[in-house]
């Protein structure tokens, strides 16, 4: 199935999460609608009650918004990152699909889609 598919990324051990899938949404949700989505999921694993609390009244508080990558310059609403390691990364995927393995723990797998061709050219 298509989907936005949200990981959770890191170097290191020291911060490394038990699930690497954070979250799973549905692929006709608009980029924004992610973005805030993955904001808000960062902020509610990653947070103080305090900085819970002061993002919640000034969501600009937050010092790792997430944010669309770039791509020569020119924002692509198709991938979405989000904090420092760990940090989430959200992206439209192909093909994904769950299994459980023999001792009942689900495994994701999917494709990932290539990267537009954009801007970049000489003026």
């Amino acid at each position: 199935m298509k989907a936005w598919l949200v990981t959770w990324e890191w170097i290191g051990d020291h911060a490394k999460r038990d699930e690497k899938v954070a979250a799973v949404f549905n692929p006709r949700f608009s980029g924004e609608r992610v973005r805030e989505l993955v904001e808000a999921l960062y902020v509610a694993e990653n947070s103080s009650l305090r900085e819970k609390l002061t993002w919640a009244k000034d969501r600009t508080s937050n010092p790792y918004p997430a944010e669309f990558e770039r791509i020569n310059g020119v924002r692509w609403e198709g991938r979405i990152h989000c904090g420092h390691n760990p940090n989430l990364y959200a992206r439209l995927v192909d093909d994904l699909t769950v299994e459980v393995d023999k001792d009942g723990i689900d495994k994701a797998t999917w494709k990932e889609r290539s990267m537009p061709k954009m801007g970049g050219g000489s003026h």
